[in-house]
């Protein structure tokens, strides 16, 4: 008897996992699109293994809705140059962070807009102390220039040899002298670079102290004016 109570249970057991089985929702059937390599498009209810890696769509085959966009595997050459475009980004965007924080950090520094602008004068002048020292030593090194090569224009029309070393003098001059002129390129951009960032740290100055002196909402004020009963 209890031998077939026990195949009874066993029976009924199989009998209610087969049933939740048959309820289970069928796997959803996928349809794929993609572009094979000469350029036609494709659809199969299977990927070939030469689309595995190709740009694809991928539908429900029985609603025929859109389930994935799945986009072309990137080459070696693509992912060592993604890899290093994020990387780039990372720093570039912790340095806007680090620029920021210097920001304010800097403009907390100053009580009034006088002082910043004070401060940034400063280093205004001391750049364009910087330019007129470029400038007059350019001018100087132009003038000592002319001048050797006016000496070995002389020489040559007298029919003698330039000495080796007026000539040594000559293009190290040169040399030099283009050296102070890409100088002078240089700090005239940073010149105006300053004159920019002065301009944007006055008015972000101008929006952090607005933001500090705005009057309380009409309610704080109100309660605050309110004596104590």
């Amino acid at each position: 008897m209890i031998r077939a109570l026990l195949s009874l249970a066993v029976a009924s057991s199989l009998l209610a996992s087969g049933l939740a089985d048959a309820q289970q929702p069928p796997a959803q059937k996928k349809l794929y699109r993609w572009v094979d390599k000469d350029g036609k498009v494709q659809f199969s209810d299977a990927l070939p293994p030469e689309a595995v890696d190709q740009a694809r769509t991928e539908f429900n085959a029985a609603s025929g809705s859109t389930t994935a966009q799945v986009e072309r595997a990137l080459t070696e050459e693509e992912r060592a140059a993604k890899a290093e475009a994020d990387r780039l980004q990372a720093i570039a965007e912790k340095e806007a962070e680090q620029a920021r924080k210097t920001e304010a950090a800097m403009i907390a520094s100053f009580q009034t807009e006088d002082e910043l602008k004070r401060s940034f004068n400063n280093r205004i002048d001391l750049v364009k102390q910087t330019l007129e020292a470029i400038e007059a030593g350019v001018a100087s090194q132009r003038a000592s220039l002319a001048s050797l090569l006016a000496e070995a224009a002389e020489a040559e029309l007298a029919g003698r040899a330039v000495a080796p070393k007026q000539a040594t003098d000559i293009r190290s001059l040169h040399d030099d002298m283009v050296r102070q002129q890409q100088m002078l390129v240089l700090k005239q951009g940073e010149l105006v670079e300053l004159d920019d960032e002065l301009v944007r740290l006055v008015e972000r100055f101008r929006e952090l102290k607005g933001a500090a002196d705005a009057p309380a909402p009409a309610d704080d004020a109100a309660e605050a004016a309110t004596p104590a009963g």
